[in-house]
């Protein structure tokens, strides 16, 4: 692949929410919304019609909300991962998978200073494991590909709830299939509350006011079934979206404000995300802002989540959209923007409008009319970085520094407490990539363009992130926590969440460790809390 540098150029729209700090070099906005060449029916010109387009809408399914057994603090939850079928497009019984059910998964509950107690059971015929991406825990529980677990068995990992409200996720990470095992269907939504989050004055009747928005795909075969084609260069990319299992949704608001909780669940796609009107962003992967960003638009790589605050007027119906990312993603080359479906759009949730009468938000002293946003959401962080180690990492292809995934290497030890800065540079032109760390959270301090475009760049600094984009031919600068849980005999993972990327060996392993222990590899498989 080249690795010439882009000659693009061009300034970001004032309004427009690059949760990633985006894509550096040439990404344009008009007016605050995202430009981009959107046809009837929501595609472009040559992208592949979604299957089921022309169908009727049906009503948004809301995962259960599980909330487990709770005893004193420690919370219980029981998960199965299990075959199924599931009418995906209407009409078409799908073969798929999913946890406690044919398809996806409840949303799991959960609060800070919990103990968790987690039994998840493997009745997919095929070896699998589960990540709970996002959370900050012991690497025995993360659910890394040595944790893998055969079928039939259990998997009963443990861990203390020890980070701010969050909407988090758990997914598949067996090595060099974590793709596929998502993409049939093994995916759902977490949620960490806590006191704090809870005395703001947000949404938060789940399924009511606080709706999971779950964005997925697929591409199906001609009698229906999922299509497990994987291209060698772009994967599982669906072409046909998904909003929390299914085509062509539509959700009925019964209020004035609703908080939209964004999970881009996709195996490889990008979605930038408008709603024909403005809104708040009010929390990023790892918890809420400061304050609430207005926006127009936000773009989300895969494994980025993002909650939002939408007020609707009666009468007055809205279309969640993904609206193709500007300027292609800065790829150079047309042919490969389009492979990787980056300019690609799509009607994703149609959102009718509340009755005139409705309240504001689902609370006793409800207003008609919604209020204003709370103006303060969370005390502003402020590590000191001055002695922070700083580490390097080069994405190319499918390897990171030159290097494949090796489940016996590890590739650095963390030996203390306290932050870190990592530089990560995209050296592909023609390539996307984003970056995932697990049992961490990190912030933005910086972006630069290889090339030096300084007037390309931006110092985004909203938000504490689990997943972040890596834009073509530049570096981005993380402030990076890592949760201190010394056990030299377990990784975790970073890696490219373009799972094809990681799929193929983009990914590295770290070990947290005790000042100056060694790390100590355990082989893959062994037993944690496994039966």
């Amino acid at each position: 692949m080249a690795t010439r540098p882009s000659t693009d150029s061009g300034r970001f729209g004032r309004r427009t929410f690059f949760k990633s700090m985006l894509f550096v070099a040439g990404a344009a906005a008009v007016g605050g919304v995202s430009a981009c060449s959107q046809n009837e029916g929501g595609t472009r010109r040559g992208q592949p019609e979604p299957r089921g387009a022309t169908a009727q809408p049906r009503p948004l399914p809301i995962p259960p909300l599980y909330t487990g057994e709770l005893k004193g603090s420690t919370r219980s939850f029981e998960l199965t991962a299990q075959r199924g079928e599931f009418e995906i497009v209407e009409g078409t019984k799908t073969a798929t998978w999913g946890f406690n059910g044919a398809w996806l998964g409840p949303t799991l509950y959960m609060r800070r200073g919990e103990t968790i107690d987690m039994t998840v059971t493997n009745n997919v015929g095929e070896p699998t494991v589960v990540h709970w991406h996002g959370l900050h825990l012991p690497a025995a529980a993360d659910g890394g590909p040595a944790l893998i677990f055969a079928p039939g068995e259990q998997w009963r990992p443990t861990w203390k709830i020890e980070q701010p409200a969050a909407t988090c996720w758990y997914h598949p990470h067996p090595h060099e299939i974590s793709a596929l095992h998502a993409y049939r269907g093994l995916a759902g939504g977490l949620i960490i509350a806590d006191d704090e989050s809870d005395a703001l004055d947000l949404p938060r009747d789940y399924g009511v006011d606080d709706i999971p928005v779950i964005i997925t795909d697929a591409k199906f075969t001609d009698d229906g079934q999922l299509d497990e084609t994987i291209d060698p260069t772009y994967g599982l990319l669906g072409t046909t979206p998904l909003i929390n299992g299914i085509t062509k949704p539509r959700l009925t608001a019964t209020t004035r404000r609703l908080r939209l909780r964004l999970l881009n669940g996709a195996t490889m796609r990008f979605h930038h995300l408008e709603l024909g009107t403005p809104f708040h962003v009010i929390a990023t992967d790892q918890g809420l802002l400061e304050r609430p960003i207005e926006a127009d638009a936000i773009l989300l790589s895969p494994g980025e989540r993002a909650e939002i605050i939408v007020d609707l007027e009666p009468g007055k119906d809205l279309t969640l959209r993904s609206t193709g990312v500007p300027n292609g993603g800065g790829l150079p080359k047309e042919e490969t923007t389009d492979g990787f479906g980056l300019r690609d759009t799509f009607d994703l949730l149609d959102i009718v409008a509340p009755a005139q009468d409705a309240p504001a938000q689902d609370a006793p002293a409800s207003r008609e009319e919604p209020g204003a946003l709370p103006t303060k959401l969370v005390d502003k962080h402020d590590a000191n970085a001055d002695a922070a180690p700083t580490r390097e990492f080069r994405l190319n292809g499918f390897q990171i520094n030159e290097q494949s995934m090796d489940m016996a290497r590890v590739d650095f030890a963390i030996d203390h407490e306290g932050p870190e800065i990592w530089k990560v540079t995209n050296e592909n032109a023609d390539w996307p990539h984003n970056f995932h760390i697990h049992n961490a959270r990190f912030a933005v301090r910086a972006v630069e363009p290889l090339g030096g475009n300084a007037e390309a760049s931006i110092d985004f600094t909203h938000g504490w992130h689990d997943t972040i984009n890596i834009p073509p031919l530049s570096t981005v600068t993380l402030l990076v926590e890592v949760g201190y849980y010394p056990d030299p005999t377990l990784a975790y993972m970073y890696h490219c969440h373009m799972l094809f990327h990681e799929d193929q060996g983009m990914m590295g392993q770290y070990v947290v460790t005790r000042p100056n222990e060694e790390p100590a590899l355990g082989p893959a498989g062994h037993d944690h809390h496994a039966v």
